[in-house]
């Protein structure tokens, strides 16, 4: 095995548990247990820091500038290898193909294609579930299209999380360029509190959504497929996690007759992650387009029976009725495969064990092989 010199830049704030720079975090730590050497940098490093219209300008506008330089900073020539995500190292990339000489493979990682992300924001506001600001018609979602493009064009080897994103690259791939399908892993952390749930904590009336509150994740569907949950079997309670909106705007857009049953604790730490999902009957993940769905997969390695949307991990993973349930974005499939999975429990639980039984077997061993595969089979020997 060829040990490797890697540098990895997230664009992402540093964050060990959440976001995209977790990935970055969990992939280094795992590949110098192998042996090979690595630095990784996050979006603090580059610059992409600050709070208010100056940091969102950032964001908006200067973020691939802003993470190339810092490779550039860090002498990528150095390195066997540079991975950097959504486009954001492409100024990087064109640069060092430009000079010409020795260069490290240059990976570009998405974590979700922008294509996608526009097309479901766009959607969503087009049927009249969620507006869509003006900055994100004019700019955002059209940047981050471009982004993806020039990172497609301009690295050697493209990564997904999804096989829709894989097939969008593939058919678009100019010649030398390569893509590669990687699945995201459970925490490690995570998988080890997995390992032995206590069934007997399990809330049979309990639904879990772990998302954030927006038109893409399909957060406009959730307060009507409730209302119909409840019409139905009255007793269910609904607990929205790991969202950063006021309760109060959340609770506004769910029937009066329904918010004393939802509860927002909004973020949660680890420990509480762990207890919710350990009680929880079923998790709800109806999102319109989804780069992977690390919170679904996390979810259901605790055992609650999983309704998701056809996208990301329930597109390539989940079969219907099998190891979880596949829904079209409507409230009224949402509530029907709710209201089955509550109306019958052997059923839910059957398919809760299978759904737990894959979500385990996503771990960092698994992820941590496929990447250092892609990686050496471009090296040289």
């Amino acid at each position: 095995m060829k040990m490797m010199k890697i540098l990895l830049c997230s664009h992402s704030p540093d964050n060990r548990f959440a976001g995209a720079s977790r990935i970055y975090h969990l992939l280094a730590a795992s590949l110098r247990e192998r042996g090979h050497e690595v630095e990784v940098y996050h979006g603090e490093d580059a610059g992409i820091t600050g709070k208010g219209l100056a940091a969102k300008l950032k964001t908006r506008f200067a973020m691939p500038r802003l993470v190339s330089a810092l490779g550039r900073k860090l002498q990528p020539e150095r390195f066997d290898v540079v991975m950097t995500s959504s486009g954001t190292g492409a100024p990087l990339y064109r640069h060092l193909r430009k000079n010409g000489g020795p260069r490290p493979l240059m990976i570009n990682h998405i974590h979700g294609l922008g294509v996608y992300d526009d097309l479901a924001n766009r959607s969503e506001e087009w049927i009249g579930n969620w507006p869509t600001s003006r900055m994100y018609k004019l700019f955002t979602g059209r940047a981050q299209k471009r982004w993806d493009w020039e990172g497609v064009v301009s690295a050697d080897l493209t990564i997904v999380q999804n096989l829709r994103a894989l097939d969008w690259v593939e058919r678009r791939l100019p010649q030398g360029r390569e893509a590669a399908y990687i699945p995201a892993a459970v925490h490690p952390e995570l998988l080890k509190r997995s390992a032995d749930v206590d069934e007997s904590l399990r809330r049979d009336d309990m639904v879990v959504w772990f998302a954030s509150w927006e038109a893409r994740k399909g957060a406009a569907y959730v307060p009507r497929a409730f209302r119909k949950l409840r019409e139905a079997r009255p007793e269910m309670r609904l607990v929205v996690a790991g969202v950063s909106v006021p309760v109060d705007e959340i609770l506004d857009q769910f029937d009066p007759r329904d918010r004393e049953n939802v509860e927002v604790p909004g973020y949660i730490a680890f420990d509480k992650q762990v207890e919710l999902f350990s009680r929880a009957a079923i998790i709800l993940f109806p999102s319109v387009n989804e780069g992977f769905g690390l919170a679904l997969i996390e979810a259901m390695a605790f055992g609650p029976a999983a309704v998701s949307s056809n996208v990301g991990f329930g597109a390539d993973f989940i079969e219907d009725r099998g190891n979880g349930r596949i829904v079209q974005n409507s409230s009224i499939h949402m509530a029907r495969a709710m209201i089955e999975l509550v109306e019958n429990p052997e059923e839910r639980r059957r398919m809760a064990a299978k759904g737990r039984m894959l979500a385990r077997s996503l771990t960092m061993e698994r992820m941590t092989d496929a990447y250092e595969r892609e990686m050496e089979k471009r090296l040289p020997a």
